[in-house]
């Protein structure tokens, strides 16, 4: 055994393809009785669509994962807000200027939000729209996050055509299946332990283990951040203190199926998923798209998903808090044979999105191969 990868969604699937394109052997355990980690497609009985409960859209057309996700469909469409009033120009007008919000300074993003440049050119439609965007499209709390982050995250973005959405039809899941074909993955093993050495990663899961010379570690933030699986010798401070230092954003997933359509967008969704502690999301879900239309509603079915309860993800993804961006590429670096992957570990603007998860799970694998001198593809092992 060549490598071992730790966790099969987008980014230790990408890692485990790279590295048997590479010539490698290479084993992905993951905890899940599926692959695909925070990507996460159901299907079930009575509804006509897959559910994405979990990674629904193609952000831009990055290179890495268009090939892998051919079937999207972009999606067009107005923005409708109060009581469904369709406004479109304060939409494209808002986004635009989130791109120019002040960001020289590293402070939170409500203070750039009530600066004296910020609030001249804008309205207040502007900015309260900036402001539940923002907070809503980052699972990220104001009042904490890094508008360096942010302005780093939306130029990448731009870059990357982030206008275009897209959705698949036939299901998210397609991408973690086509990356995972021909992969040695071994599902329902728990990584509890990581020994190792200058030299060697020895893995343990209950009674089971695993040997190798390298591994890349692809569990996410939330995981690493409460200890779920421990290292001998602990990590080295400077990574704990960067695993600490990043947050992860609360999600929760709600689908409601009617018999007929009473809007004129298929979507509602709460800014705010730490306002539905303690409550019925679907219910709140309800009462809110009720008062949008002006009338009372009611689903035939309803699925929710929260992703701060489950415990082999603890969040959707990661967010920088003021002074952190730092800490995304010390969550990369490697400490000797252990090798990192995961959209939490993307420093360049694409952290929290599935094509920024495949892009580190493709560098980690690359650093394995450069460590352990292995030969291009072209020269394979036969």
């Amino acid at each position: 055994m060549d490598a071992i990868v730790i966790g099969a969604g987008v980014a230790g699937l990408a890692a485990a393809r790279e590295l048997k394109k590479r010539g490698f052997e290479v084993v992905v355990l993951e905890a899940r009785d599926r692959i695909g980690g925070r990507v996460h497609t159901v299907r079930l009985p009575g509804w006509p669509l897959p559910l994405e409960v979990g990674a629904e859209f193609l952000h831009g057309r990055p290179r890495s994962l268009l090939p892998l996700a051919r079937d999207a469909r972009e999606l067009r469409g107005g923005h409708y807000f109060d009581g469904m009033e369709r406004r479109d120009e304060l939409w494209q007008s808002t986004m635009e200027k989130i791109g120019k919000l002040p960001s020289v300074l590293e402070r939170p993003v409500d203070k750039a939000l009530r600066t004296l440049r910020w609030r001249l050119r804008t309205t207040p439609d502007e900015r309260q729209l900036a402001a539940d965007f923002l907070e809503g499209f980052n699972a990220a709390r104001l009042d904490r996050a890094s508008v360096k982050a942010i302005a780093q995250q939306t130029q990448a973005s731009e870059e990357n055509g982030g206008n275009h959405i897209a959705r698949l039809p036939r299901g998210y899941d397609l991408v973690p299946r086509r990356l995972a074909r021909g992969l040695h993955i071994e599902l329902g093993v728990r990584v509890r332990m990581v020994r190792w050495s200058r030299s060697r990663v020895e893995v343990h899961a209950g009674h089971r283990s695993w040997e190798a010379p390298r591994a890349i570690v692809t569990v996410p933030l939330g995981v690493l951040q409460a200890g779920a699986v421990v290292f001998e010798p602990a990590l080295p401070r400077w990574k704990a203190s960067a695993i600490a230092a990043l947050s992860m954003g609360p999600v929760v997933k709600i689908a409601l199926l009617f018999e007929e359509r009473h809007w004129p967008q298929d979507l509602a969704a709460s800014r705010n998923a730490e306002a539905l502690r303690g409550k019925n999301p679907v219910t709140v879900a309800v009462r809110s798209l009720s008062a949008a239309l002006g009338r009372r509603v009611r689903p035939i079915r309803a699925v929710s998903f929260d992703w701060q309860k489950d415990d082999l993800s603890r969040g959707a993804y990661s967010w920088v808090p003021v002074g952190a961006m730092r800490a995304q590429r010390a969550i990369a670096d490697q400490v000797g044979p252990l090798h990192f992957a995961g959209e939490a570990s993307h420093f360049d603007g694409a952290c929290g999105t599935v094509h920024g998860a495949i892009e580190t799970g493709i560098r980690a694998a690359r650093e394995v191969a450069t460590a352990q001198r292995k030969l291009p593809v072209r020269a394979r092992r036969p």
